[in-house]
């Protein structure tokens, strides 16, 4: 305390010193009341101690159970909020510090759009000086636009301008429910005024500036007006592009090549930032991780020159490769997808590819990579990934009761990084009166240094009937499976697998006659040897959930000349995503898959393909589209075309979503018998909207749709369940 007060004992007492001690001691927030006096020649000072907080509670009443507004914050962000503020249980309370927190947490609120956000503090203190607060935050709803325009625009339409922003007036109802475009927040607005700005610099229009924004609440603070005053300004073009300081041996021409925008072309301050990082990266990738590239514009009537600087550094090599986060997935199967080595030069291209790798094992949801110095080392650099594990596999048991297959049994180990190796192993099996099935499969994805891949496996299904129905039939199947994959480029890998499998079909009278399959059916025990090519080529940014990125494949077929049945088949399929906007991602999926015999034989009537359900397109019952046999049972075909586009978003309705997607969507194709005729006529289509939930056991979907296109007779669904279905 005496170090606190500013007055030695030998020193003359005045009220300028009262005052001084009584700042003083009001400064260390430990006191509500202060009084200096001088009695007997002694200094005496009486002091009222503030309380001390004994505990804080914080009433979170946010949404309510039909809003679609989620809570802002959680109960822990809040409880963070007030520590952060100096509101937490020990510390010395001061009204005025109380009152400061209640102001800042409504203008975090009022930022997010809830300006209807009320909160109430109150406290009492007990005989021992300890304080008591209750805070109850009642959120509100968050407002909604009401209007949203631009004024100031002469060269560019105002309906291009909206569309930079992610926020304005409301869209179509049932798009507006996954954008929640209509609902206003400073940082979407923020956000849009950047990309507004930007998207008039990268037309060359370099004075462009926003005047001012307007923005008008209504009385009950739910709605909000806003328009935003711009001023264009002139275009420019692109002059004069070069380059100067540490070059190495490159030309101007060779580095002028690698800026995308040319003499003449309209100013584009991207296309600028684009070639700057392509010329950073093709340095880095020399070694030259802190390489500073700068350009500099000089602006001359209608037209800008540019030069950029290139000063390169010293080289850097990799020190030290740390990895944390793991607590199952090995080190090792870490480290062989990293594109750098320890004591290695150091690129950036390679790294980037590194973590884009790692994300799409799928054994993380979420992977980050940091460099840092090594200090007295100024020529070495320390990398640290961190990553964080998600679920890789599943257990499964299941008990269910079918028309056709009877009271069934089943359970399953499925699991794509078994003991942290990164290996996979399946295993299921399924029993019932009339279904019995078996399978073994494994893979070792990294069978030697060169990214070679290895698997194998093993399978026996019996469909079985104590009786055969004369329009049935029953096939027993038994075999074995060995690939082997070898990566080709970064993204893409080729694989080929040889299958030999036995099969026992048995035929109903009906059904081996001219009719059905007679041809078919009078081979009883066909083998088959078949040789599988694949060449797949993935970009997705993410294993689980991908919001950018594109997935290709293309799989080849054939059923080797020793086999009984003689066949082909073609599968070729795309899936694409791409952010819509923070939340939302758009993705748009095809395949195609054509079966078609060979050597005058027909394929296996069992091969063929079936339309409908959770695989297909959703709204139509499993396997009731395509051609029929005459009892009305689903005959399959020989060419398969499906396409499908979805929004899909997080699934707003729960607060902990980060395992939860939910889409809108449109399937549409059909089953064709033959591929010589197609009908377009024939295509059926659905739209409707799903869920998708990654559960302990594995992705879990849910969907319900209505058909767009359909025809007399077809079987639809309203609802349908689906295990092992994502988005």
């Amino acid at each position: 305390m005496r170090k606190i007060i500013p007055f030695d004992i030998s020193q003359e007492f005045s009220s300028e010193v009262s005052d001084k001690i009584i700042e003083s001691l009001f400064q260390t927030g430990y006191f509500s009341d202060i009084s200096v006096s001088i009695s007997n020649q002694n200094l005496l000072i009486s002091v009222k101690e503030n309380p001390y907080i004994k505990y804080l509670n914080i009433s979170n009443i946010g949404k309510k159970w039909y809003s679609l507004d989620a809570d802002l914050f959680s109960d822990v962000e809040l409880n963070d909020f007030s520590k952060e503020n100096g509101i937490a249980p020990g510390n010395i309370f001061i009204k005025n510090n109380l009152d400061s927190f209640v102001t800042f947490l409504k203008q975090q609120y009022i930022s997010q759009g809830f300006n209807n956000v009320n909160i109430e503090s109150n406290y009492e203190v007990d005989i021992q000086n300890r304080a008591a607060i209750e805070l109850e935050v009642i959120q509100g709803n968050r407002a909604k636009i009401s209007s949203f325009s631009i004024a100031g625009f002469e060269k560019i339409s105002e309906k291009t301008l909206l569309s930079i922003f992610s926020l304005g007036e409301s869209d179509f109802s049932v798009i507006n429910f996954f954008t929640k475009k209509d609902q206003y927040t400073d940082t979407a607005l923020q956000k849009g005024l950047d990309n507004l700005t930007n998207y008039y610099y990268n037309l060359g229009y370099l004075d462009f500036r926003i005047l001012n924004v307007e923005s008008n609440l209504s009385q009950n603070n739910e709605l909000i007006d806003i328009i935003v005053n711009i001023s264009e300004g002139n275009q420019y073009k692109l002059g004069e592009l070069t380059f100067s300081g540490e070059l190495l041996n490159k030309s101007q021409n060779e580095l002028i090549a690698i800026i995308p925008l040319k003499q003449g072309d309209i100013f584009n301050r991207n296309e600028i930032i684009n070639g700057i990082q392509l010329i950073n990266d093709e340095f880095s990738d020399l070694g030259y991780a802190y390489a500073e590239i700068e350009p500099q514009i000089f602006e001359v009537l209608d037209v800008v020159n540019v030069n950029i600087n290139i000063l390169l550094n010293k080289k850097v090599y990799v020190n030290r490769i740390t990895i944390s986060g793991n607590t199952r997935t090995q080190d090792e199967v870490i480290r062989r997808e990293i594109g750098v080595a320890e004591g290695g030069l150091y690129s950036r291209s390679n790294l980037r590819d590194s973590v884009l790798k790692l994300r799409r094992l799928g054994y993380f949801s979420d992977v980050e990579m940091s460099a840092s110095e090594v200090e007295g080392m100024p020529d070495k650099i320390n990398l640290n990934f961190v990553v964080s594990e998600t679920k890789t596999g599943a257990v499964s048991f299941s008990l269910s009761h079918s028309n056709n297959y009877g009271i069934s049994i089943g359970a399953g180990i499925k699991e794509k990084n078994i003991f942290g190796s990164g290996n996979t192993f399946n295993t299921e099996f399924k029993l019932s009166d009339s279904f019995n099935k078996v399978s073994f499969y494994f893979e070792d994805p990294y069978f030697n240094e060169d990214g070679h891949s290895i698997s194998y496996g093993a399978f026996a299904s019996k469909i079985k009937d104590d009786d055969v129905m004369e329009d049935s039939y029953e096939i027993s199947t038994k075999g074995v499976n060995f690939g082997y994959g070898v990566p080709i480029s970064k993204s893409s890998r080729i694989n080929a697998d040889l299958i030999y499998s036995q099969n026992d079909i048995k035929c109903g009278s009906s059904f081996s006659s001219g009719a059905y399959e007679s041809s078919q059916c009078a081979q009883l025990n066909p083998d088959e040897t078949k040789l599988s090519l694949n060449w797949s080529d993935s970009t997705l940014n993410d294993y689980l959930y991908p919001t950018d990125g594109k997935s290709n494949s293309i799989n080849f077929g054939i059923a080797l000349p020793v086999s009984d049945h003689r066949y082909i088949d073609l599968n070729l399929s795309h899936k694409s995503y791409s952010p819509v906007s923070n939340d939302l991602t758009l993705k748009l999926s095809g395949s195609m898959d054509l079966l078609k015999g060979y050597d005058g034989k027909d394929a296996p009537f069992y091969k063929r393909y079936f339309g409908g359900g959770s695989g297909s397109i959703r709204g139509f019952k499993n396997k009731s589209l395509g051609p029929l046999y005459p009892n009305g049972n689903a005959k399959g075909g020989e060419l398969s075309i499906l396409g499908s586009a979805s929004l899909i978003a997080p699934a707003y309705f729960f607060d902990d979503n980060e395992n939860m997607r939910m889409s809108a969507f449109i399937d549409a194709g059909n089953i064709f018998e033959k591929s010589s005729n197609i009908d377009l006529s024939d295509i059926r289509m659905t739209t409707g909207i799903g869920f998708a939930y990654l559960s302990p056991i594995g992705a879990i979907g849910f969907y319900w749709s209505i058909p767009i296109l359909e025809k007399t007779g077809d079987i639809t669904e309203d609802f349908g369940f689906s295990l092992g279905t994502g988005f």
